[in-house]
């Protein structure tokens, strides 16, 4: 996480030192959020796993995503962008043993921290106001596995867990989507969107075991944790002496 903060420090200071690029268009410097919402449109709903006596199934919740941002302008309509976001997915899990029927009910979390790379094009709709549709990929990389466990009745033991294998920490995955930004020299840009994305790799693999004493029962699986996200999105406003880092647009 400190790693991620000091990026985010530093990006502006990058971007406000260099406002205009060698092509002569504005850089910008902002910030994401984006609340991820899984569909099971895109095979990212509820996903099965079962051995013998265990039963397991996991469900996607509610995610987000939050990092710095830098757009790099190739045009006045036409834009580069990058950055460094923080993403965590949250899961629920149901195992049962299925001739006991003992069912425990527990939640996952995953983090992943993504470098997207995407282009822009905006269509200006108005003195203020821009459509854009953007496609583009992201870096994932997955630092750690993570796991959770519950003792329900003392002797018995649910746990879940999902593995990052030392060599699949770097994934990749595609996106796309589309929005509309709001202009303001003074107050900056305001931009609100959705994004679809679909993961080239599973997120993990899950690991749902059950124990009781020397009994022990697991049910293995990747998981797939493709997505569709609400994104806001704020570029800071910024300007030099006597200069403003916004251009004038071809209907102004």
């Amino acid at each position: 996480m400190r790693y991620l903060l000091a990026i985010v420090f530093l990006i502006p200071n990058i971007a406000f030192s260099q406002a205009l690029n060698q092509l002569g268009k504005p850089n910008f410097f902002g910030f994401q959020y984006r609340q991820i919402l899984p569909m099971q449109q895109m095979q990212s709903g509820i996903q099965y796993f079962e051995d013998s006596l265990l039963k397991t199934n996991i469900t996607p919740a509610l995610g987000y995503t939050f990092g710095g941002v830098l757009r790099y302008g190739l045009t006045d309509l036409i834009s580069l962008e990058t950055g460094l976001y923080y993403n965590q997915r949250n899961f629920s899990i149901q195992s049962t043993r299925i001739d006991s029927a003992l069912t425990v009910d527990q939640r996952l979390r995953f983090v992943q921290f993504e470098v997207p790379i995407q282009g822009n094009i905006g269509i200006q709709l108005s003195r203020n106001i821009y459509a854009n549709a953007y496609l583009g990929s992201a870096i994932l990389y997955k630092p750690t596995s993570v796991a959770t466990y519950i003792n329900p009745y003392d002797k018995h033991e649910f746990r879940q867990v999902g593995l990052v294998d030392i060599n699949k920490k770097v994934g990749l995955d595609l996106r796309m989507g589309f929005g509309f930004e709001y202009r303001n020299k003074r107050a900056g840009v305001f931009i609100l969107g959705a994004t679809a994305f679909v993961q080239l790799q599973p997120a993990f693999v899950l690991l749902s075991r059950y124990q009781y004493e020397n009994f022990k029962q697991a049910a293995v699986g990747d998981v797939n944790a493709s997505g569709f996200g609400l994104d806001f999105k704020y570029f800071i406003a910024y300007k030099r002496p006597g200069r403003l880092i916004f251009q004038q647009g071809p209907i102004e």
